[in-house]
């Protein structure tokens, strides 16, 4: 992982922490409002979650990597990855259940339960510690509290496409491409023309920007 990435994620933060923040005093208000606080919504116990295989370039070498999204409210609210060789799920399964546990160390833990027939499953223990990768671990936690304070994933994705030093093998990139799939259609893409006819009335249809002008789409 990039020093170049690391340093995107913290203005990401940055950026993050200062939403709601008022003017400064020199500013003009045009009127006044009240500010809002964003609260994560309150996780329950159990969150059903999607499962996902994606390919990340390491050097030379190719690695298959699992990324789980649980979803509230059918929407995402919360990243887990690692190797997928460290939890040895069957890969027709594409669904299961991320179970909150106790602390460890004061920190949470999660199970992975993956339903497996009509009266069986399958159980991670701790998919945090088996994935063990702290960089892409601090990566996914940052992406997590986004997610848990409601900002809009389009800017998470638009956030994690910004490191033009990364191919589009590259996790932060990867990870973009499997949350492009959770923008509802129709949603606006903020800040980008056409390459084809230099509009800026772009839209995300099926996790592809689409230019509503022309009709030129673009995907990855």
């Amino acid at each position: 992982m990039s020093l170049r990435a690391t340093v995107v994620f913290g203005v990401f933060a940055v950026g993050f922490a200062a939403i709601g923040q008022e003017p400064k005093k020199d500013e003009p208000k045009k009127e006044e409002k009240k500010q809002v606080d964003r609260h994560a919504k309150k996780r329950p116990k159990e969150l059903p979650c999607d499962i996902h295989r994606i390919n990340v370039r390491n050097g030379d070498a190719n690695e298959t990597w699992m990324v789980l999204i649980g979803l509230l409210d059918g929407k995402p609210y919360e990243v887990f990855c690692g190797l997928a060789g460290n939890i040895e799920a069957p890969k027709k399964h594409k669904s299961g259940m991320l179970v909150k546990n106790g602390k460890r160390d004061g920190n949470a833990t999660y199970n992975l339960v993956i339903p497996v027939g009509n009266d069986d499953e399958l159980v991670f223990k701790d998919v945090a510690e088996l994935f063990d990768n702290p960089t892409q671990g601090a990566f996914s936690r940052t992406i997590s509290l986004a997610l848990r304070h409601e900002v809009p994933i389009q800017y998470v994705v638009e956030q994690l496409q910004k490191d033009k030093h990364s191919d589009m093998f590259s996790f932060a990139k990867t990870i973009s491409r499997v949350l492009k799939g959770y923008i509802k259609d129709g949603t606006t893409v903020a800040g980008r023309k056409c390459q084809s006819c230099g509009s800026d009335n772009l839209v995300y249809q099926e996790g592809c920007m689409t230019c509503v002008s022309c009709g030129n789409s673009k995907c990855g």
